[in-house]
């Protein structure tokens, strides 16, 4: 008798084996995916930034859906990350990782030497695991704590 398997979701097949595409997107499309990923309650103005129709938007796919954004912002003292997202299924499997890195290096490409970003406190892991140094001084944002994290690139 031959047995059947049923893969729902990434995390069933082995994601993070796995590596997704990479690209720059438009930010309508990063703006749809904040939306739904991080703040489904909220109207559509909520989520957006002051520059984002300048901003270098990445998006990682599996095949045509998008999966995770990141987006990069031109600010002093150099490159600022903000709004990175990746959808509920595929985290864990390095693409936040790969959108950072790829961010970091197109602006080390175009002669950036920083990237920078607040950081979640409960995020300090991640950041310092991608090589950010974190600033001692905390602040808080919308209830939740948060540090400056750099990147020398």
């Amino acid at each position: 008798m031959a047995v059947l398997y049923k893969f729902v979701g990434p995390q069933d097949c082995y994601s993070h084996l796995m590596s997704y595409p990479i690209r720059s997107i438009a930010a309508e499309q990063t703006l749809a995916f904040r939306r739904t990923h991080m703040w489904p309650d909220k109207p559509l103005d909520h989520v957006k930034v002051p520059g984002d129709e300048t901003a270098l938007h990445l998006g990682a796919f599996d095949g045509e859906g998008l999966i995770g954004v990141a987006s990069f912002f031109q600010e002093s003292p150099g490159i600022r990350l903000r709004k990175l997202a990746v959808a509920p299924n595929y985290r864990g499997a390095g693409l936040g990782s790969d959108l950072v890195q790829e961010g970091a290096q197109l602006a080390r490409e175009q002669g950036f030497t920083e990237l920078w970003c607040d950081a979640r406190q409960s995020a300090r892991g991640f950041y310092e695991a991608l090589g950010f140094k974190l600033d001692e001084a905390t602040f808080e944002k919308s209830g939740l704590t948060y540090q400056i994290a750099r990147l020398n690139l």
